[in-house]
């Protein structure tokens, strides 16, 4: 089940050698795939690397809206409102323009309080301060259920 991997995967995500690993996987992937170069666009590529090598099951996705859906659709993750979030939570942000979905996806590593979080993703090497409410907001969170 999904939930019982979410302590391997903050792990995971929290070391520096870890997420390096699961950055460069979604480079490769991205470039497999005819992207920009990493780190533009390679959220969800990252995101699912992390996932993949802590064991959760999904495909190397390319967009951070289709990674949503797979997790919320296919998975059965639950969506969570902002202020709620706890580590292992999937942050899923609005959608600006362009492409339909989300904009962005990232782990929370850890929640510092109601909009304020450790988290990590494609856009630094290391774990970094983001905002729930910030420049591009959360719309929602996604958690792995005793069901997932």
């Amino acid at each position: 089940m999904d939930r019982d991997r979410i302590p391997e995967l903050i792990e995971l995500a929290s070391s520096p050698a870890g997420l390096a690993n699961a950055q460069d996987i979604a480079a490769k992937a991205l470039e497999a795939g005819g992207f920009p170069k990493f780190p533009t666009n390679a959220c969800a590529a990252t995101l699912s690397a992390l996932l993949r090598l802590s064991g959760i099951d999904v495909p190397m996705t390319l967009g951070a809206g289709m990674l949503a859906e797979i997790l919320d659709r296919d998975r059965q993750w639950q969506r969570i409102d902002i202020g709620d979030q706890q580590p292992g939570d999937v942050g899923v942000t609005i959608d600006k323009g362009g492409r339909p979905g989300a904009d962005h996806i990232y782990l929370v590593i850890e929640r510092l309080d109601a909009d304020a979080m450790l988290i990590a993703d494609n856009q630094e090497p290391v774990l970094h301060e983001r905002s729930a409410k910030g420049r591009t907001r959360t719309d929602y969170f996604l958690r792995a259920t005793e069901d997932a």
